[in-house]
């Protein structure tokens, strides 16, 4: 896992980073004509809500030497159908913890990326993420973290887009610079048109939490109720969303339903070693190694919100040491 730092305007960031990866000669995949037309529809989205992310990508272009209308179409067009990952956020009214698995295809572990990003006009933030500009999950200075979970909404089998709208990197790119709480997070998430179907799972050192089940036709809000957690994989679970249809890994209610037992029978204090045994865990898969398609665990992460204490794992975490990151820690004290 490379460990980038990216700090001032946007422009600047994404020519910082454009220049190391013209320095590796990177090169954009061809834009065909369809996704080209696509992506400057989805450039109009973005400039709407979230126009900074935009200059970030310009300065990229430019470091990179690289056609800026085939980069950002290549970046807003990007989808989530891969994504089969797991999340979870609990409270024992003292503290607050997020844990997560990120799980995707081995052949992408080579380029995953935990950011320390600081703007000029945003909230700093470590996130991470195997797309360059977004982020998968992430956690800010105000204590707000956000991860999200693919959802493969599909017809015949075709991933299924119903028009030009924000992908869900940029969405969470968005969340981490511009949103100190879960209640502002949300507004945000219920405003803007979705992409792709997705669940995003949120939760600040307030203790507030909750998941956001998004698709292109809706978006619902999922309240943890009262025992004081919330859980999302890689299906919908409000009664509302059901009906749209979905291509649900086969794991993704097992992990769940492994979660939600755990948290519910945990017994003592809510601690990192409890996080880290969730995650961990091999009999309800929540520790992903699907070998027959080559995808497992890439990274995975146990936040303490109001320390903003970050712990991560650099691969399966049952069999690769949490270490904690304290960059954006040391960053803050340094103001």
């Amino acid at each position: 896992m490379f460990h980038p730092m990216l700090k001032g305007s946007y422009y600047e960031m994404g020519h910082k980073y454009g220049t190391i990866l013209h320095k590796h000669n990177f090169k954009l995949p061809m834009v065909h004509e369809k996704r080209l037309s696509l992506g400057l529809e989805c450039e109009s989205e973005v400039k709407r809500f979230f126009p900074e992310i935009l200059e970030e990508i310009r300065g990229l272009a430019d470091a990179c030497e690289l056609n800026y209308d085939h980069l950002v179409s290549f970046i807003l067009t990007i989808g989530g159908e891969g994504l089969k990952c797991s999340v979870f956020a609990v409270t024992d009214s003292e503290n607050v913890f997020v844990g997560r698995n990120y799980d995707m295809l081995y052949e992408l572990k080579d380029t995953i990326e935990s950011y320390l990003t600081m703007p000029d006009k945003g909230y700093w933030s470590l996130g991470h993420t195997d797309i360059f500009v977004g982020r998968e999950d992430g956690v800010n200075e105000k204590g707000l973290t956000v991860a999200v979970n693919g959802i493969f909404a599909s017809q015949n089998g075709i991933l299924a887009y119903i028009r030009a709208a924000i992908g869900f990197h940029i969405v969470v790119r968005y969340i981490l610079d511009k949103c100190a709480t879960v209640e502002e997070s949300v507004k945000f998430l219920t405003e803007i048109p979705h992409y792709s179907a997705m669940n995003y799972l949120l939760a600040d050192a307030n203790g507030d939490m909750t998941v956001v089940e998004t698709s292109p036709q809706r978006t619902i809000i999922r309240t943890p109720g009262t025992e004081g957690f919330v859980v999302s994989t890689n299906h919908f679970i409000h009664p509302d969303m059901l009906h749209i249809k979905i291509c649900e890994p086969p794991d993704s209610r097992i992990r769940y339903n492994t979660i939600v037992g755990m948290l519910k029978n945990r017994r003592g204090k809510l601690d990192e070693k409890l996080m880290k045994s969730i995650l961990s865990d091999h009999i309800g898969l929540v520790c992903s190694h699907r070998e027959e398609i080559k995808l497992g665990t890439l990274w995975s992460v146990v936040v303490n919100l109001n320390k903003l204490r970050i712990l991560r794992a650099e691969g399966h975490p049952c069999r690769t040491k949490y270490k904690l990151d304290t960059r954006l820690n040391q960053v803050l004290k340094m103001i």
